[in-house]
C-alpha cells in the first residue's frame, strides 16, 4: 500500500479523522451538494433508497440539535450536520406503494422485481432484522459521504450518541415512518489532524 500513498483518494483517507471542533466557516454550496450527491448514488439494497437526508445549517436549530446530542462539541461547532433517516418496516412490504414506485423504475416488469425481492424481505422479516437492515443502508451512505468529504478537504464525525425522540421532533420527522440511523457533522477543522491509528492490512485480511 505504500506505493499508493500518492493516490489522492488514499491520501485523503489517511488524513481523515473524527473531527470534534470545526472552524466557523460555511461549506461551499457546490461541495455540500456534491457530498449529498455521493450519498444519493451510494449502494442500496435492491435499489430501494429507503433513506432521507436532513441538512441542518440554521444556527438556532444547530443549538437545539446539540442539546439532543448530549452537547457534543462536534455538533455544536459544525456548520453542517446531516441527519440520516431510514424507513421502518411497513414501507418495505413487497406489495406496498413504496416498493411499487421504486421497483417500477427498473428494467423488466414490476412483478419480476417483486418476485426477486420478496424472498429476501421474508428472510429479514422472519429474522426480525428488517429495521436493522434498513438502518444499515444509512451507514453505507454515511461512509461514502464522509470519504467524499475528506477527498474535498472537509472533515467529519459520525454521531451515534443522540436522543432520537428529540432529534425527530426538531426536524419534523415522523417516527412512525422513519428511524434515524446516525448523524454526520461536516466542516473545516479547528484542531490539528490526529494521526491515523489502524491495524496493518496483513492483520485484517485473509485471502481465500
Amino acid at each position: 500500500m505504500k506505493n499508493n500513498l500518492n493516490d489522492p483518494f488514499i491520501k485523503a483517507m489517511h488524513n481523515r479523522f473524527a473531527c470534534k471542533k470545526y472552524l466557523d466557516k460555511p461549506i461551499e454550496n457546490n461541495i455540500l451538494e456534491a457530498i449529498l450527491e455521493v450519498g444519493r448514488l451510494s449502494p442500496t439494497s435492491f435499489g430501494l433508497e429507503g433513506w432521507a437526508f436532513h441538512v441542518v445549517q440554521n444556527t438556532s436549530l444547530r443549538r437545539e440539535l446539540t442539546s439532543a446530542c448530549f452537547d457534543q462539541e462536534s455538533v455544536a461547532t459544525a456548520p453542517v450536520t446531516l441527519v440520516i433517516a431510514n424507513l421502518r418496516r411497513e414501507d418495505y412490504d413487497p406489495y406496498g406503494s413504496f416498493v411499487a414506485q421504486r421497483g417500477s423504475r427498473f428494467p423488466g416488469t414490476l412483478g419480476e422485481y417483486i418476485d426477486d425481492y420478496k424472498g429476501y424481505w421474508e428472510f429479514v422479516t422472519q429474522e426480525g432484522r428488517i429495521e436493522m437492515w434498513s438502518r444499515a443502508q444509512g451507514y453505507i451512505a454515511a461512509a461514502n459521504m464522509m470519504s467524499a468529504a475528506a477527498h474535498w478537504g472537509i472533515q467529519s464525525c459520525a454521531i451515534e450518541g443522540f436522543e432520537e425522540d428529540k432529534v425527530s421532533q426538531l426536524l419534523g420527522i415522523d417516527q412512525s415512518k422513519w428511524v434515524i440511523s446516525l448523524l454526520i457533522t461536516l466542516g473545516y477543522p479547528d484542531e490539528p489532524m490526529r494521526e491515523k491509528v489502524r491495524e496493518p492490512l496483513a492483520e485484517l485480511v485473509t485471502y481465500h
